[in-house]
């Protein structure tokens, strides 16, 4: 499906360019320009491409922001990190080691049927 996509918008701007010389003459020159316009375009507004430069670099922190708190979410399973770490950091090498953490206490809503595994159905033999 890719490779179709991809023939038809190459026909269709094979189709789209001149055929007359001066017209092929008159778009390449164009074309030569905009690209070197695009290229320069730092070297013409360098206080934009500054500030375009610094929206940038604010952009990529807050988006590795969200890729960490989307890591975390998934990670934990939706716990914060106050919950997960203790109260009060306790020294190492003085004192007994602390407790393991276990798990959260269960809310026991689900009946001994939710717990069940699923109805497959049975199995079909086919053959002999």
């Amino acid at each position: 499906m890719f490779l179709i996509r991809v023939a038809f918008w190459v026909g269709l701007v094979v189709l789209l360019l001149p055929t007359d010389e001066r017209q092929q003459a008159r778009l390449y020159g164009t074309t030569v320009a905009t690209v070197e316009r695009v290229v320069t375009f730092c070297d013409r507004n360098a206080q934009a491409c500054a500030a375009g430069a610094e929206l940038w670099a604010t952009f990529l922190k807050k988006a590795e922001f969200g890729a960490r708190v989307a890591i975390d979410l998934v990670s934990n399973g939706g716990r914060r990190e106050e919950e997960m770490a203790p109260s009060r950091p306790q020294p190492t090498s003085a004192g007994p080691r602390p407790e393991p953490r276990t798990a959260p206490p269960s809310r026991g809503t689900l009946t001994p049927a939710d717990l069940s595994p699923p109805w497959r159905g049975q199995l079909q033999r086919t053959g002999t």
